[in-house]
C-alpha cells in the first residue's frame, strides 16, 4: 500500500502546472524555488481572482451590450466603469444608468475540491449577492430595485452543475435567481437573472 506524501503531491502539481501552462521544460521547479520565490508567487497569485473577475466582467459587458442593443458609446462607458472600479469595492461589479439601467455582480466561484457543488461559504456568498441585488446596496451608485439585475458566472460544466444544485437547495436562489435563455425578456424586477459567459483568452 502506497502512503500519501504531501510534499511529493505538492511538488508534482506545481511542476506539472508550470511546465504545461507556460510550455517550460519538465524540470523540478519545486526544488529550485526558495522561500522568497514562493512568497513572490503567492503575492502574484493573490490577484488571480481579481484578474479572472475582470475578464468575466468584460465578457459580461460584451454579452449585455448585445442583448440590450447598447450602442458603442454605452458599451465604452460600461468598460470604463469596470476598469475604474477598485477590487472588492462596495458597489456593484458592473452597472449602467443610461440609456438602459441595470446592475450586475460577477461570480468566479469554482466548486470546491474540483467537485460539482459549491461549498457552504461559496453558496452563502452567492445568496448574499442575490439579496444585495434585490434589496440594493447603501454605497452603490445606482438603485438596483428599479432596474434589471444580473449575476454573471463563468461558463464551465462544473459551475452549471453547482448552480443547478444550488437552485434545488437554496430557498433564496430558488425564489430569486432565474437563469437566462435565448427567449428571456428582462422585464422582471423581482428576480436576478443568471448569465453564463466565456472570457476570451
Amino acid at each position: 500500500m502506497t502512503l500519501f506524501n504531501r510534499e511529493e503531491s505538492l511538488r508534482r502539481r506545481l511542476n506539472i502546472f508550470l511546465s504545461q501552462t507556460f510550455g517550460l521544460p519538465e524540470l523540478d521547479y519545486y526544488a529550485t524555488l526558495g522561500p522568497e520565490a514562493f512568497l513572490g508567487l503567492k503575492s502574484v497569485l493573490a490577484d488571480i481572482n481579481n484578474i479572472l473577475t475582470l475578464r468575466v466582467s468584460f465578457a459580461f459587458v460584451d454579452w449585455i451590450a448585445l442583448r440590450l442593443e447598447l450602442d458603442s458609446q454605452a458599451k465604452l462607458e460600461l468598460k470604463k466603469i469596470v476598469l475604474e472600479a477598485k477590487p472588492n469595492s462596495n458597489g456593484f461589479d458592473v452597472w449602467l444608468g443610461y440609456p438602459i439601467a441595470f446592475v450586475a455582480e460577477v461570480k468566479c466561484n469554482i466548486p470546491i475540491n474540483q467537485g460539482l457543488i459549491y461549498g457552504s461559504a461559496q453558496r452563502h456568498g452567492i445568496e448574499k449577492d442575490v439579496i444585495a441585488l434585490l434589496q440594493g446596496k447603501r454605497r452603490a451608485s445606482i438603485n438596483s430595485q428599479s432596474c434589471p439585475k444580473f449575476i454573471a458566472f463563468l461558463d464551465l460544466p462544473q459551475i452549471r452543475s453547482a448552480n443547478a444544485h444550488l437552485l434545488r437547495i437554496s430557498k433564496t436562489c430558488k425564489e430569486g435567481l432565474v437563469f437566462v435563455s435565448e427567449s428571456t425578456e428582462f422585464n422582471r424586477l423581482d428576480v436576478v437573472y443568471g448569465v453564463y459567459v466565456s472570457p476570451e483568452p
